[in-house]
């Protein structure tokens, strides 16, 4: 399968760098290890905004101008980065849900940037990059049915399954998950964050999901 980015995003003037990775995993829940290191991530990162707004952080805001661009608002559709680091800063620890989900949400929060994890067997064919269309929706993990008009996001042949602010759960990674797509949405980020980021992913993928 391969990814294509739809040319309105380079009308709209986005740097966009969409990173995207491919593991295999065993899916359990998060060990003391991963926990530990989700632990010390929300306390690094509170210590980095200083109790600043979420949105002070330079590529959350890079993500809530490119949502802008694309004609969601932000402030009622937030990154899923912002959301993350709005939940550390007021003092809750962030979700378990199980290792891969885990991993992913500790890069999201450590990096600023929105990245998703995806069942490689739930997703049909190439994918592409694209701006959701009047009328779009779909059943959001959690969140019930999500309106996709004005969001970036990600859809396959069976329709829309992911957007920097909340995934489908049509793909959403489950216990008998053995392959992932891991995605890094670098929406008006430059590429050397979004390489950072999927480094991050290798490591920490390989560390705490590996089915060896």
């Amino acid at each position: 399968m391969a990814l294509i980015v739809d040319t309105a995003f380079s009308k709209l003037g986005l740097e966009t760098h969409i990173g995207v990775l491919d593991f295999d995993v065993a899916v359990f829940p998060a060990g003391p290890a991963l926990t530990t290191a989700m632990e010390d991530g929300a306390e690094v990162r509170m210590q980095e905004l200083l109790g600043e707004a979420a949105s002070t952080d330079p590529i959350i805001a890079k993500v809530r101008a490119a949502f802008k661009a694309t004609g969601k608002d932000p402030s009622q559709y937030r990154p899923s980065s912002e959301a993350l680091t709005r939940r550390i800063l007021s003092g809750k620890a962030l979700h378990q849900v199980n290792n891969v989900v885990d991993c992913g949400n500790l890069i999201s929060l450590m990096t600023g940037i929105p990245v998703a994890c995806y069942d490689a067997d739930q997703i049909v064919g190439d994918f592409t990059l694209r701006i959701g269309k009047e009328g779009e929706l779909y059943s959001g993990i959690g969140k019930g049915d999500i309106n996709l008009h004005g969001l970036p996001l990600l859809c396959d042949e069976k329709g829309p399954f992911g957007t920097p602010f909340s995934d489908s759960a049509r793909t959403a990674v489950q216990e008998d998950t053995g392959e992932i797509i891991f995605v890094v949405y670098g929406l008006d980020i430059d590429v050397a964050h979004v390489e950072a980021a999927a480094e991050m992913a290798d490591v920490l993928i390989s560390r705490f999901c590996s089915p060896d």
